[in-house]
């Protein structure tokens, strides 16, 4: 046999696992840089569980937005519609004597009332989802403001309930939120891969046309993304509130830069038709270890801004390496 013979089979990365990939390298060469500069912070058991205590929350609104990003749209209402739902379960759960399931279960209905509003505003009416969902931000905003009238709503009574261990207690050295958020990611991942309805979403931000040409009820697909970001609202603000055994108004403002930086560094742009579960994951891990890393390596807090900027650019490019294209 001579060596022209011999044929070398190159190994091509599947288009589908690019983004993961992408997210992935950028995240060790974030936390490499991060533990040459402060190794004694950063191979410290100590800390990953703290940063852990707050990834599920981000996790799981970053979960949301996939969906209503895959599908076309976007929706800029969420920290407004955290804060909203937070105040329903603290209020419900004054009111009932503790009683914890109705509390969610009335967050839940709000939440779930808030992504039909945008679902109808956006897929009825014909708004565009960013101009729609912005102004309403600002509404929910609004309401939140005058029904709490500016009071910090503390529960310490709630803090010694069995219901509040299983959700926010400590499994060992995990957070008992990092393996809830992480079965959601699991359960969104399968419905968004394997599941009509994930197939629908890709379909009604990749070509909508073709989709109703299908059979698909593009505007329906729609709606059910805007609600799911409703219902992921109500599970973040509760898990919040219980953590911290406190709601403020302001709650949600701190989620919109990273949980959207979360989106965008784990690999779905913008145009619709393509995401990822897993990258999201991955991105939301990246952008929340920013904060502590930004304060470990010797710089003060006004380096967040900058850091989370530089991520979402420089994570841009790395997905363009692996894609040969950069998304619009």
């Amino acid at each position: 046999m001579t060596l022209e013979n011999i044929t070398v089979k190159k190994f091509v990365v599947p288009d589908k696992y690019k983004p993961v990939l992408g997210a992935a390298g950028f995240y060790v060469i974030m936390m490499t840089v991060f533990i040459y500069f402060a190794p004694s912070v950063f191979l410290n058991v100590g800390m990953f569980t703290a940063v852990f205590y707050s990834l599920p929350l981000f996790m799981i609104m970053g979960l949301s937005l996939v969906f209503v990003t895959v599908a076309g749209e976007i929706d800029l209402s969420f920290p407004s519609i955290l804060a909203l739902t937070g105040l329903i379960f603290a209020l419900t759960l004054q009111a009932s004597d503790l009683n914890f399931w109705l509390a969610f279960s009335a967050s839940l209905i709000t939440g779930i009332s808030c992504g039909l509003l945008n679902g109808f505003l956006v897929t009825k009416l014909g708004f565009s989802s960013l101009i729609t969902t912005l102004g309403v931000n600002f509404m929910f905003a609004g309401v939140t403001q005058v029904l709490n009238r500016g009071q910090v709503r503390q529960i310490p009574e709630f803090d010694d309930s069995p219901i509040r261990a299983a959700i926010v207690g400590s499994w060992g050295p995990i957070p008992a939120q990092l393996l809830w958020g992480l079965a959601i990611a699991m359960i969104l991942g399968l419905i968004f891969n394997r599941h009509r309805f994930g197939f629908h979403v890709h379909i009604a931000g990749d070509n909508p046309e073709a989709g109703r040409a299908m059979g698909v009820n593009v505007s329906r697909v729609k709606v059910y993304c805007f609600v799911l970001v409703g219902i992921c609202c109500s599970i973040t603000s509760t898990i919040s509130i219980l953590i911290n055994s406190t709601f403020y108004s302001t709650m949600g403002e701190g989620y919109l830069l990273p949980v959207l930086a979360a989106v965008f560094v784990g690999g779905t742009p913008v145009t619709g038709g393509k995401g990822t579960i897993a990258g999201l994951v991955i991105g939301a891990t990246t952008v929340v270890f920013i904060n502590t890393g930004v304060i470990a390596v010797g710089l003060d807090g006004y380096f967040t801004g900058l850091g989370f900027g530089l991520v979402i650019i420089l994570s841009l490019l790395g997905h363009r390496a692996l894609s040969g294209r950069l998304s619009r």
